[in-house]
């Protein structure tokens, strides 16, 4: 749809086409324009637009909106296991088509469904989008919702990791439903395919629904003027005009449910921060995703009611879907909000067999294709990598790292050496055994991107000391703390000392000469786009409690590339046949770590 845009201070409303397979007999209205310039004077209807006036009598009977809701399903709409596929997604549709069958000929009750943003970005079929407009096939996710009838979905920060050629590509061909963001602008590949907010009209109730991005770093911002601006502010500029047109007001937000969140990064506001931010009571629910909270799985919780305004979520991957009643009578209320646990749900197998078996049978050839063989070694298995990655030097972080080293440069990068934490390994591999694709992107599911890091020697002698205060301990439980490895450039000790705060690194060299010789020295470094994200809950705990040094190199300067880790890590096993002891999968002494006056060696 291409529309004009508004001048500052107004927005246009203009007709939509609502999913024809959502909710029945529904009107869609889409508002178009910039709401994070100024705040919003005045909605001008478009040509032939009419406001949709209030033709619902509620003084006498009461009126239910109930809205189902999930997020964050990353792509898991089915998971391909050794044990045979199960069904995720179409338990999601019986138990949305279940509902709408309910209340069909209940003109006192209406149904609609939402994502509540990150459609992908975790499992195989993101393999389905290709890496240009020319291989693109098909958003899984995106054709699945259409299909089932979804009704309105947010934009999430990884559902741009793809860039926005691809997730235009995705929208134009797939989304039969709106896509809402009020504070992602400036992108001119987007223009006219996600709008600020949507108005839908469902049994004579007003629902208006305003979608919000998290404002953190975009992986591949390939728009020169795209940026996401601060939802809050966009949420203060266009409530007070939206409100008026509304029976109900829903924030559709992928903000994450608070700053004080460990799970993702939430900067500038979560959903509490902004429910604090607005007039009491101004919206009647936030539907929330990024944090993948699990809110509400018994009931609405007082502890979730903030301002006045219920704030839900419904934790991951499809795990969850929640419902949010909101009762009419006259005033409108969220009157309940729980959530139902998908394996309970049982598949809706017409749609399993129609919609979802023949998106399997694309991915299963990309899924099963051999990439060579693993080496025989105990600590390229999952155990190993779950109990003893950050408690000392591992073959399969040596095989990684130092991958990433050589791609980058053949890629025409100069990196000086790679580094990558636990965040980028997800479980091992099969030892011994045949590699397949599905193998590899099991170990590395995101599209994390490489980012290459400056940092000086100095720098570089913090980050490593900060490292072995990061270790794991034979005397403690293990924790995700953001261990790092690194390639073969770097060779060092950790001393663990006699408790986490004594200890330090010592004997580091970088190519063999000792790092004290180049402190001045500038090093380039290849990290990934995740590093140390999944370390914030025991930074902001543990590390303060006991008052350690923490260096982060994500504050240090740093370029962000279009080189995907995983495509650079399966270009690699092809090219040496496999993860293997030649090509690198194993321990070269390059991490030592002394404890109560011994070297820790693992089998």
């Amino acid at each position: 749809m291409t529309v004009p845009n508004s001048p500052p201070g107004t927005l246009r409303l203009v007709r939509g086409t609502p999913n024809s397979n959502g909710a029945e007999n529904a009107e869609l209205f889409l508002l178009v324009g910039d709401p994070t310039i100024a705040p919003i004077r005045e909605i001008i209807p478009d040509e032939g637009v009419t406001l949709p006036q209030p033709s619902v009598d509620l003084t006498e009977q009461r009126f239910r909106l109930c809205i189902l809701h999930f997020n964050d399903l990353h792509g898991h709409i089915s998971r391909i296991t050794p044990y045979g596929d199960r069904p995720v997604f179409s338990r999601i549709v019986w138990r949305l088509r279940e509902v709408r069958r309910r209340c069909k000929n209940d003109p006192r009750t209406a149904v609609l469904a939402m994502s509540a943003g990150d459609d992908l970005i975790g499992a195989v079929f993101d393999e389905l989008l290709g890496d240009a407009p020319n291989s693109y096939a098909v958003h899984a996710g995106y054709h699945l919702y259409s299909q089932a009838g979804i009704d309105v979905g947010v934009l999430g920060n990884h559902d741009l990791d793809m860039g926005t050629r691809l997730l235009a590509q995705a929208i134009r061909c797939d989304a039969r439903f709106p896509l809402l963001s009020a504070n992602l602008v400036g992108s001119r590949r987007l223009t006219g395919l996600y709008h600020p907010a949507a108005l839908l009209v469902v049994k004579g109730i007003r629902v208006g629904i305003m979608g919000l991005t998290t404002p953190g770093e975009v992986k591949r911002p390939d728009d020169a003027e795209f940026c996401i601006a601060s939802p809050v502010q966009a949420a203060h500029h266009l409530l007070p005009a939206l409100r008026p047109l509304c029976d109900v007001l829903v924030v559709l937000s992928h903000l994450g449910y608070s700053l004080g969140a460990n799970t993702a990064t939430v900067l500038s506001a979560g959903d509490v921060e902004l429910a604090e931010s607005l007039p009491h009571g101004s919206v009647h629910a936030i539907v929330g995703g990024h944090t993948h909270h699990v809110l509400n799985e018994q009931g609405l919780s007082a502890d979730n009611i903030v301002n006045g305004i219920p704030i839900v979520q419904a934790g991951a991957m499809g795990r969850f879907l929640g419902v949010v009643d909101i009762t009419l009578n006259p005033d409108a209320a969220v009157s309940n909000a729980r959530l139902t646990p998908t394996a309970d749900l049982p598949a809706d197998e017409g749609f399993e067999r129609k919609e979802v078996q023949p998106l399997l049978e694309r991915v299963r050839p990309l899924f099963t294709r051999r990439l060579g063989r693993v080496a025989e070694r105990p600590d390229l298995s999952t155990d190993a990598i779950r109990n003893d990655f950050a408690a000392g030097e591992s073959a399969l972080a040596n095989f990684i790292t130092d991958a990433l080293a050589a791609r980058c440069r053949a890629a025409g990068h100069p990196v000086d050496f790679a580094m990558i934490d636990a965040s980028s390994v997800r479980c091992g591999l099969p030892v011994g055994g045949e590699l397949t694709f599905g193998d590899w992107f099991n170990l590395m599911p995101f599209a994390d991107t490489v980012r290459l890091y400056q940092l000086t020697g100095r720098q570089l002698k913090t980050l490593l000391e900060d490292n072995a205060l990061r270790a794991d301990r034979p005397d403690e439980p293990h924790a995700e703390r953001g261990f790092l490895q690194f390639s073969r450039q770097i060779r060092y000790t950790i001393e663990l000392g006699a408790d986490r705060c004594s200890a330090q690194a010592a004997n580091i060299t970088v190519d063999g000469v000792p790092l004290d010789a180049q402190l001045e020295r500038t090093f380039l470094v290849a990290g990934t786009s995740f590093l140390r994200e999944a370390a914030m809950a025991w930074e902001g705990c543990t590390a303060r409690e006991l008052d350690l040094p923490i260096a982060d190199p994500r504050d240090w300067p740093h370029t962000d590339t279009e080189l995907f880790v995983r495509d650079a890590m399966i270009a690699f096993i092809r090219e040496h046949g496999g993860v293997t002891e030649a090509a690198g999968a194993k321990r070269d002494g390059r991490l030592q770590v002394v404890w109560d006056g011994a070297y820790l060696t693992r089998e």
